[in-house]
């Protein structure tokens, strides 16, 4: 119970942390122009619940397409309701919105993917090292 506490908290955080990322891209980008505490807040939030969304790679056995497509729509989802709250103008640019929403999507995906990558390296190396050193007895 307790790691799943910790998953689910983790999960949120590294949703806030890409989530906060991209809102001061906006900022600084001045597609934001003025940020309330309200704006921040539901960016904050809703990237938090975007990073326990990415949970599902962990929980469902579906195929890694299926799972991205599904996850892909929940984010997209997610996002629609963090701007219909916001009240932000994307509507009559939708096509240019969608297409940075993908852009954005992708750019966050590859990032994830070094990190997993990098981690399974990491962890094959110590095994590598450890069955080296069971060889060498």
């Amino acid at each position: 119970m307790l790691k799943k506490i910790k998953d689910l908290l983790n999960s949120f955080l590294i949703g806030v942390g890409f989530g906060s990322t991209v809102y001061l891209l906006f900022i600084a980008f001045g597609v934001e122009h003025e940020p309330t505490m309200f704006n921040i807040f539901s960016v904050l939030l809703i990237s938090g619940l975007i990073g326990i969304f990415s949970l599902i790679f962990d929980v469902v056995e579906w195929s890694y397409l299926s799972t991205l497509f599904i996850h892909f729509l929940g984010t997209f989802s997610l996002v629609m309701l963090m701007i219909w709250i916001n009240d932000w103008p994307v509507w009559q640019e939708f096509i240019s919105f969608f297409l940075n929403f993908v852009g954005i999507y992708l750019i966050i995906w590859f990032i994830v993917k070094l990190k997993l990558s990098a981690s399974v390296n990491s962890v094959n190396q110590r095994l590598r090292e450890r069955n080296e050193r069971h060889k060498q007895r």
